[in-house]
Order: structure tokens, then sequence, then C-alpha cells
């Protein structure tokens, strides 16, 4: 699998995902305002974090 890797203000990247089945976007309200994290896998999150996990290359864009 092949995901987009990004915390905040970075600018996102592709990385390969070994024995991973999804890819993650997730994204919330801070005080800088509107925070997104692109990543491998598909965590589970707090109240109040929106998460899209998807099954494809490169699909967390």
């Amino acid at each position: 699998m092949i995901c987009y890797k990004q915390r905040s203000l970075q600018f996102p990247i592709t990385t390969v995902c070994p024995g991973e089945k999804n890819c993650y976007k997730k994204q919330w309200s801070g005080h800088r305002g509107t925070i997104i994290e692109r990543g491998c896998g598909c965590p589970s999150v707090k109240k109040g974090i929106e998460i899209n996990c998807c099954t494809t290359d490169k699909c967390n864009r």
C-alpha cells in the first residue's frame, strides 16, 4: 500500500506501508485553523475528529 503521509503544515509525501490495507486522512479544528494528518492504517479517533479511511494506493490525497 502506498499512502500520503503528512503532519499538519508539512507538505504531503508518499510512503510505502508494508502490511497495511488502508490509508487515512483525518482533520479537526485547532487554534491555528483546520489541521490535517495523513498516513498508513485506519486509527481510531477521539470525538470531534473527522477521519476518512480508504483502500487503494494514494487514496488519502
